[in-house]
């Protein structure tokens, strides 16, 4: 049954509060992922020599030195901070592995159509979503890989149009600068919603039984060609919210920042509480956004959800 966009927010916004549990997992996994990015720094800064978390020039000459003669120190602190971002990364995909599994199972055991209760949407279990994140955790890492190649390559076109656009204002004035650089500044703004878009999507089927990387990536270029406005609403919904949310917060830490303006300590406590709660909400709309992009992908392969009717556990 093909739905609108709105029915796949409904449909989404159902399977969520069904398994509201997804949103508190989330929301963990964020601070989870940040902290474990700022230990790799940390540990980097340290193998290299603790005087570089001084905030001086020295600090900045003896890191030149040691890169300008690839030290053991500085080659085992990349090392070590790879390693860190790469388990940042794998508990990221984790995360996301055991969240759509949810998303994807709930929404296989509803009924097809926008207007379900939410009883039939309740599949969460912690055993289900552990089971899930270690089933499919190398599946969405092999996604975010192709990703990022796609995201290098976007970099090397962007660094290229820079560089053209450059050259043709020094041979040929601004008018040529100005034509080159918006004209290249489309297609590659283009590509780059599309690889976002297109991420998204194939997200939404990786943890469907039988699906992959290369068969979530034909599903998801495949929704996009046909749903590419249902996609476009639910991506602008979602930015909307979360623009009215910063609209909310911003004079909040405005006036913390000019009532405390005299105590460093309490101002920083008070943002970080502000951050907190801000990222709570934010973190639902991104869970939100993932179950109506759940609901809009198997809503575009009914053959697939006529083949498999039950519900499927880890």
């Amino acid at each position: 049954m093909r739905l609108s966009a709105a029915g796949c927010l409904r449909r989404g916004w159902t399977n969520l509060s069904a398994n509201w549990e997804l949103v508190l997992l989330q929301w963990l996994q964020s601070f989870a992922v940040m902290a474990l990015m700022a230990l790799g720094v940390f540990l980097s800064l340290l193998i290299v020599g603790a005087n570089l978390l001084r905030t001086d020039w020295s600090a900045v000459h003896e890191l030149q030195r040691q890169a300008s003669r690839l030290s053991p120190a500085l080659l085992l602190a990349l090392v070590a901070l790879l390693a860190v971002w790469l388990s940042s990364l794998l508990l990221h995909c984790y995360f996301q592995a055991g969240t759509f599994g949810i998303l994807i199972a709930a929404d296989r055991q509803a009924l097809p159509g926008a207007r379900r209760d939410r009883d039939f949407f309740r599949t969460f279990s912690l055993r289900d979503f552990l089971g899930w994140g270690e089933r499919y955790v190398w599946r969405f890492f092999g996604v975010l890989a192709v990703f990022g190649i796609l995201l290098f390559g976007l970099g090397g076109a962007a660094l290229l149009w820079l560089l053209s656009t450059a050259v043709g204002g020094g041979q040929w004035g601004w008018g040529a600068a100005l034509g080159i650089g918006c004209g290249g500044a489309l297609p590659l703004g283009f590509l780059a919603l599309v690889a976002g878009f297109w991420l998204h999507l194939a997200q939404a089927d990786l943890a469907r039984d039988g699906s992959g990387v290369r068969a979530a990536s034909r599903r998801g270029l495949a929704v996009l060609g046909r749903r590419l406005g249902a996609v476009i609403a639910l991506f602008l919904l979602t930015l909307t919210a979360a623009l009215a949310l910063a609209a909310l917060f911003f004079p909040l830490a405005a006036a913390a920042d000019t009532l405390l303006a005299g105590a460093p300590l309490p101002r920083m406590l008070v943002r970080f509480l502000l951050l907190l709660l801000q990222s709570l909400p934010n973190t639902l709309l991104a869970t939100l956004l993932a179950g109506a992009l759940v609901a809009l992908v198997r809503s575009e392969t009914p053959s697939e959800i006529r083949r498999n009717p039950e519900v499927q556990t880890a």
